[in-house]
């Protein structure tokens, strides 16, 4: 099936417009340009995507993915941001 691109606010890594819906989560997004994720959930839900523990292993940087998450978990709203091995969900930059 073909994912569906749309147009938004535009990707935090890369400036694009265009974004693809993650399925299953209604303001979280693909970018079509740079593959970043990001936008708005659950901090539990944000650990499916990347989990919340750092890498020990360095890994090429064209391996890594950008995430930036907007969340609401227990101490309120925060944000999550930064590079992630896709492959292993691990933190590999924060920031």
């Amino acid at each position: 099936m073909a994912q569906t691109v749309t147009h938004h606010t535009g990707c935090p890594a890369c400036s694009s417009k265009r974004a693809i819906p993650v399925q299953g989560h209604a303001q979280l997004f693909t970018c079509a340009k740079c593959n970043g994720i990001y936008g708005t959930c659950y901090l539990g839900e944000s650990y499916e995507f990347v989990l919340p523990f750092m890498a020990s292993e360095p890994v090429p940087a064209e391996k890594l993915q950008y995430f930036d998450f907007t969340t609401l978990g227990s101490k309120g709203v925060s944000r999550r941001h930064g590079w992630f091995d896709p492959q292993t969900k691990l933190i590999h930059q924060i920031g």
